[in-house]
């Protein structure tokens, strides 16, 4: 066994294991949220506990299953999972993020989980930017089959920002070319970071959505 390989194993050996941790948070949170009298604010907190740490746990299965192999395969609601990538990272952030979108509801062929994982590494991204009081915009919409999100926010640019990007926008720009999708960044109307994911368009028999923009 190389190298890599050992590595790899090794990693999801890790990733099993960190399942059982994960599982008693959900249990102990859930047993928390049955007790009566429990005040909203702790509700509330809990809640987003609970939220939290099942995505960490769909990321851990997702990268089990190696669904990153078969490209193309999955089916994502862009604007929902979008948005529950932008609120989880306003649990930390209090600057202002809105987002807007398109009438009518948007699909991608990326699996959710990596779709939320890119989207989280974006925002990321932006949000330290920013800084804790900053502005960050997201925009979704469909060009030339294909899916486009936009993130924008107000920071110094790239270039200016201790520590640079981190392994975030080059996490993102390798899902983009396993996907059949492309990145770019430049500057944005905020003055700070413009970075756009090109994402392909999936097919769907699905209703309209209503709003055109929201504040999350």
């Amino acid at each position: 066994m190389n190298d890599a390989c050992a590595t790899v194993d090794g990693l999801r050996e890790v990733c099993h294991d960190i399942r059982q941790p994960i599982a008693g948070v959900l249990a102990l949170a859930g047993a928390a949220l049955s007790e009566a009298g429990l005040p909203d604010g702790a509700r509330t907190r809990l809640e987003q506990i609970v939220e939290l740490a099942e995505w960490q746990s769909d990321v851990i299965q997702n990268w089990l299953q190696d669904s990153r192999s078969h490209p193309g395969a999955g089916h994502a609601d862009v604007v929902r999972v979008v948005s529950v990538a932008a609120a989880a990272e306003q649990v930390t952030w209090a600057g202002e993020l809105t987002l807007a979108w398109p009438p009518e509801r948007v699909f991608t062929r990326v699996h959710p989980v990596i779709l939320r994982r890119t989207t989280a590494n974006l925002l990321a991204n932006a949000t330290r930017a920013a800084g804790p009081s900053g502005t960050v915009t997201i925009e979704i919409s469909t060009r030339n089959g294909q899916v486009l999100l936009v993130v924008e926010d107000d920071g110094p640019g790239f270039g200016w920002l201790p520590g640079g990007c981190g392994l975030g926008l080059s996490a993102v720009a390798r899902q983009a070319l396993v996907h059949q999708g492309r990145l770019e960044c430049g500057r944005g109307s905020l003055g700070g970071a413009r970075v756009s994911l090109w994402l392909p368009l999936a097919e769907a028999n699905t209703g309209g959505m209503a709003d055109a923009a929201c504040t999350v």
